[in-house]
């Protein structure tokens, strides 16, 4: 049996992440490219990438966004019916981005 993982929505309660999602995306990003996900529908996010990412709420994403460390795999909390956007960080190698809804 896997072992449970939880995270904290923005009322503070723990939110318990129970069973993957829907992908919600999976793109091969290189520089200067950026990806928006399909709508998410949940509460959380699952994003992994092999490079630093910028990632931001909605269908645009700036080097002035915030920077993440999805190399290991990050849970995230996400608005219902908003997209997220991510693209490199300067200077990162080509890599692949998932994200997925996750309940």
């Amino acid at each position: 049996m896997s072992e449970v993982t939880a995270t904290i929505e923005r009322n503070g309660a723990v939110l318990p992440i129970i069973t993957p999602g829907i992908s919600r995306g999976k793109v091969g990003l290189t520089q200067g490219s950026a990806f928006t996900s399909q709508v998410i529908q949940g509460q959380a996010i699952y994003v992994f990438c092999k490079s630093l990412i910028h990632l931001a709420e909605g269908t645009s994403v700036t080097e002035s966004d915030a920077p993440i460390d999805a190399r290991g795999g990050v849970y995230l909390n996400a608005n219902r019916g908003r997209q997220v956007s991510v693209k490199l960080l300067a200077g990162e190698d080509a890599a692949t981005v998932w994200i997925h809804e996750v309940r």
